[in-house]
């Protein structure tokens, strides 16, 4: 399967480590407040983990459920399972029994590896399902030889090496507003992921990327762990995210490139304005975001870290990669995502009649490409929805609302399902979002509709308030620097926001 703007060659990532080993062998790939592992201990290790996986079936399109914290070892195994022509299929490390026992039925898999956290939720998934799949419970996450503590002890001959075209793993959607579907990425998606990344984001050997985002989710397998693999650069890992800690870790680990979106990047922003003084963020010198941060935030980040270069991306994950985003010697507007990155066949906004719409006029963004190369290759077992998402089996619909502006820079506007429409007007959720965070009264907002049988829709203002926060307060402030369309219609207040691994706030969950 191939194409003009097949950039990945039939390269798959197992190909990719082997030549950095060759190349690279005693530079490091994975760093960690332990150490750092080389390019060359890497593909060793991963070459012993595929003999002891091949032992127990990990191969032949079978399926390998990780719901492992970062660590060495699960970027081992990920490479290794793959390698072997299996299938990834990463989960949330703070799963209950349900998901676990969702994942289960979905894919049937081989394998489960949890961790002591989550092994009884594990097992209770696994009993429910009444999987046969087994079960590793991993207690210690060093890439380090010592397999028989996991009870991987026999090996066998080691499969052929999987081929571009095979699937290689299964990531969830993001499940904001519906339940998740398991999107499809082959090989040759994982290569060109890395590609694009580091064609349009210029990142080289010497880049250290910092992956404090969950494993299961597309941010950090293909915009932080896969680029390496193309460049020659490094991983630099830690469990999980913290926000008092980001730039510290980064300061600490050597890290030149980070990938955020919003809600993380604001809770770290607020934790650095908590502390007071400066901000030691050592080489720190690129953030890929998506979504925005309000015009407030936005003074504070540039206050404490004006030396990171801050660069909007946007993409999915059934586009695989960022599809818009800034160049590297372009400054960041704050506003607009950018231009279509270099390697996208091509992109078009529609409006509601199915035609393209003219410049400042908002319409749906479909992205061109090739299912199983530069697009997903479907949702899993969901034929009607991949359907529905790949026009003619070349457009993906993706359900954001963007619109062009002069200069040919694309801004966001929302999402389809997250356009309300209150007596005649439409409100981005989004951008209403972006604004309201900007209350000093509040730490934290997200806005849904309800339905109302007068204007069709009222805008609810979910609050998670901040010091001298009344609702009257918070509704005064709105009127009078967001004028009457910024004013919510009902605000409730939380103590907390129900989110998905990557911060996202889950809209359905609210209530």
């Amino acid at each position: 399967m191939t194409s003009a703007y097949d950039t990945a060659s039939d390269r798959t990532l197992w190909q990719q480590a082997r030549h950095w080993a060759a190349v690279r062998g005693s530079e490091p790939v994975i760093v960690e407040h332990a150490g750092g592992i080389t390019w060359q201990r890497y593909v060793d290790e991963t070459e012993n983990l595929r003999s002891r996986l091949a032992a127990i079936g990990v191969q032949d399109q079978r399926t390998a459920v990780l719901a492992l914290p970062n660590a060495s070892l699960t970027l081992g195994l990920w490479l290794a399972i793959i390698a072997n022509g299996a299938i990834v299929q990463a989960i949330d490390v703070e799963s209950g029994p349900v998901v676990f026992e969702r994942a289960i039925r979905a894919t049937n898999p081989v394998v489960v590896f949890a961790c002591p956290e989550n092994a009884k939720a594990a097992s209770e998934g696994m009993s429910r399902a009444e999987s046969s799949a087994r079960l590793v419970v991993v207690e210690h996450a060093e890439l380090d030889g010592r397999y028989d503590r996991l009870g991987l002890t026999a090996t066998a001959s080691v499969p052929a090496d999987a081929t571009a075209d095979l699937v290689a793993g299964m990531l969830p959607t993001s499940g904001t507003s519906g339940m998740p579907k398991l999107v499809q990425l082959t090989q040759r998606n994982y290569v060109m992921a890395g590609e694009r990344l580091a064609r349009n984001g210029g990142f080289l050997a010497e880049d250290r990327h910092y992956l404090c985002t969950p494993f299961f989710h597309t941010n950090g397998q293909l915009y932080l762990a896969v680029p390496p693999f193309i460049t020659g650069g490094s991983i630099a890992l830690v469990p999980r995210f913290s926000a008092s800690e980001y730039f510290a870790t980064a300061a600490k680990l050597g890290v030149t490139v980070s990938s955020m979106v919003a809600p993380p990047m604001r809770l770290a922003l607020h934790k650095a304005v908590e502390r007071g003084g400066p901000v030691n963020a050592g080489d720190l010198r690129l953030i890929q975001y998506g979504m925005t941060l309000s015009s407030a935030d936005w003074q504070e980040w540039d206050r404490l870290v004006p030396q990171i270069h801050m660069r909007q991306i946007y993409g999915q994950t059934e586009s695989v990669t960022g599809v818009l985003g800034g160049s590297p010697w372009e400054t960041d507007d704050r506003h607009t995502i950018g231009r279509p990155f270099i390697g996208v066949p091509g992109v078009r906004l529609v409006g509601d009649d199915g035609s393209d719409v003219p410049d400042g006029e908002p319409g749906e963004l479909w992205v061109r490409g090739e299912p199983g190369s530069t697009l997903m290759l479907g949702y899993h077992d969901a034929p009607e929805a991949t359907a529905q998402t790949l026009v003619d089996g070349q457009w993906l619909r993706t359900g954001d609302i963007m619109v062009r502006e002069p200069g040919g820079r694309i801004a966001f506007r929302g999402r389809r399902m997250h356009i309300i429409r209150r007596g005649g007007e439409n409100l981005s959720t989004y951008a209403l979002e972006v604004d309201l965070q900007a209350c000093p009264l509040v730490s934290d907002v997200a806005v849904t509709a309800k339905e109302d049988d007068r204007l069709d829709a009222l805008v609810v203002a979910h609050v998670i308030p901040d010091a001298g926060f009344t609702e009257q307060g918070f509704l005064d402030w709105c009127r009078e620097n967001l004028g009457k369309r910024g004013v919510p219609d009902e605000v409730r207040v939380h103590s907390s926001f129900p989110r998905t691994g990557s911060g996202r706030v889950i809209a359905r969950e609210l209530g």
